[in-house]
């Protein structure tokens, strides 16, 4: 399932809606896999995966903690 935020605004008399998709950070092929970022997510959204460590889109709250700690700069906005 995709997470959306919903923002409504008024235009004349006339209601709708502007959807903004939210964008989970993403861990790069940069990784080394030193687990810095899992230890330092506040909501366990990391995980180690096959080659390198993975973020869970759906529990990401995109707070930018693992972008900050990671040593070699491998996460970003997805």
């Amino acid at each position: 399932m995709e997470k959306v935020r919903i923002f409504a605004s008024q235009n004349l008399s006339i209601n709708y809606f502007n959807i903004i998709r939210i964008m989970a950070y993403v861990i790069g092929d940069d990784c080394i896999s030193c687990g810095t970022c899992q230890g330092e997510c506040p909501v366990e959204a990391i995980s180690e995966g096959a080659d390198k460590y993975v973020i869970d889109a759906d529990a990401c709250t995109e707070c930018g903690t693992c972008a900050s700690v990671c040593p070699s700069e491998a996460i970003s906005l997805g």
